[in-house]
Parts: structure tokens; C-alpha cells; sequence
């Protein structure tokens, strides 16, 4: 039995939590590349890791901490990586914090300007395709959200992104 979630809740779902996890699968499967994928929740606690057959073994660890990274910080951590790169002491304090990697192919999910989940795809062979990975996950948790305040008769309307807020690179949702 599920219980409806509460209209205000901003959170990201177990569905939408399953629903990028698959997303980001598939997109992998049709890539040719087994990966780890991580979706965390707004606290930067796991909600869902599936490490694909044939994925590294280093993955879970490095998709976990691209994740983490994604929420704890709000912004893509390559991306926020390249913002402070030339600023040694910023490099070195974030170079030394455990659980993060500043590498791509984490992305925070933002709805209604707050982050909601972090996800963390690794393994692929470039960061590039672990990012194209990442971002097919955060477009479907996006939708199962939209689709999940639909089904609930809730008020609030989130819209899947098409593609990366062109400056941040986060995923974003909308309510009304």
C-alpha cells in the first residue's frame, strides 16, 4: 500500500528515483558502456545504486561520490570544479573532502530552485558519456515527478527538462 505524498513535498520519489535509474540504464545498454548508476536523495543519503554487469568495481564508489558532490554542492561537479580550479586553496580544501569527486558526470536536481537528488553515473569510458548518461537519468526523474504530481491530483505541475539549464547545467523542474 503507498500513501500519497504530501502536496508540499519537494523531494524526488522512489518512483522518479527508479524511474532515472532505468533511464540512465537503457541509455547506457544503448551506448555500448555498463555503468554504475547512484541517485541521492536531498540529504545526500542513497536512495537507489545499481552497479550494470560489467561495470568496474571502482564505479560504485566514483558514481556515489559524483552524486554526493551534485547535491551537497548544487552545481554539476565538473563544472564546479572548473569554477575554482584556479584558486589553490579552494582546490585543495574540496580536493580534500571525503566523498566528493569534482569529475564529470554528477548532476544535482533542482526543482523550484532547490536540489532535490543528486545523480552519479561512472564507468563509461569518458566523463562526457558518463554526463550523457547522467543527464537522460535526471530528464526521466524530472518526468516521473511531473507525471507523479499529475496522477495525485496535486496543484504543483513540474515540466521535464529538455536539456541542461545552459548556465549550470542543473535539471530543473517547475511548479506552479
Amino acid at each position: 500500500m503507498t500513501s500519497p505524498r504530501p502536496a508540499h513535498s519537494t523531494g524526488l520519489t522512489s518512483a522518479a528515483a527508479a524511474a532515472g535509474l532505468s533511464a540512465a540504464q537503457a541509455e547506457a545498454l544503448a551506448m555500448g558502456v555498463p555503468v554504475t548508476v547512484a541517485v541521492l536523495d536531498e540529504g545526500g543519503a542513497v536512495k537507489l545504486l545499481s552497479r550494470m554487469d560489467g561495470a568496474p568495481l571502482i564505479s560504485v564508489e566514483t558514481a556515489t561520490r559524483k552524486a554526493y558532490a551534485a547535491v551537497a554542492i548544487g552545481l554539476p561537479p565538473d563544472e564546479f570544479f572548473e569554477a575554482i580550479k584556479d584558486d589553490p586553496a579552494a582546490v585543495a580544501s574540496f580536493a580534500t573532502r571525503p566523498g566528493l569527486a569534482l569529475i564529470a558526470g554528477g548532476l544535482p536536481v533542482v526543482i523550484d530552485g532547490t536540489v532535490v537528488a543528486g545523480l552519479g553515473v561512472a564507468g563509461a569510458m569518458t566523463g562526457a558519456e558518463d554526463r550523457r548518461i547522467a543527464e537522460r537519468a535526471a530528464v526521466a526523474a524530472v518526468a516521473a515527478l511531473a507525471a507523479d504530481d499529475h496522477g495525485t491530483g496535486h496543484e504543483s505541475s513540474r515540466e521535464p527538462a529538455s536539456c541542461p539549464d545552459a548556465r549550470a547545467g542543473m535539471f530543473r523542474g517547475k511548479r506552479q
